[in-house]
């Protein structure tokens, strides 16, 4: 067997990215649950840490903006994983973070406590109790 001497740039990446869903049940307008963060931040490289988050979007972003304690824990996030993205699906919204290598990756309870805190908002948007745990 002969190794390819040219090979194709693409195919399996060392990347991974975690998405959590919220099932709707339902179509939900994309405008209303479309969000991402725009972050504050004091540093430079690798010393660049979050000081401040603001949401942009729209329903779900005046929701998430209003919310103190969410801001609160993102700050204490690294600056890669603020990078949160919330953004409807059909029948579902989902949230994730940036892609990450093998390396990397991980989610840490601080960033499910982000995650989960951002889908109660989206089940309190949609008029669906929140799960008790």
């Amino acid at each position: 067997m002969t190794q390819d001497l040219n090979p194709v740039p693409w195919g399996s990446q060392d990347r991974f990215q975690a998405h959590f869903i919220v099932k709707t049940h339902h179509d939900v307008s994309e405008d209303d649950f479309l969000a991402r963060p725009k972050l504050e931040t004091k540093g430079y490289f690798a010393s660049k840490r979050v000081t401040g988050v603001r949401w942009i979007g729209y329903t779900l972003a005046d929701t998430l903006n209003s919310d103190a304690e969410l801001k609160n824990m993102m700050t204490r996030l690294s600056y890669e994983d603020a990078h949160i993205t919330v953004e409807p699906t059909k029948g579902n919204i989902r949230i994730y973070g940036k892609w990450k290598d093998s390396y990397n990756f991980a989610i840490t309870k601080e960033l499910f406590a982000v995650y989960d805190r951002i889908a109660s908002h989206i089940k309190r948007e949609l008029g669906s109790p929140p799960v008790q745990s």
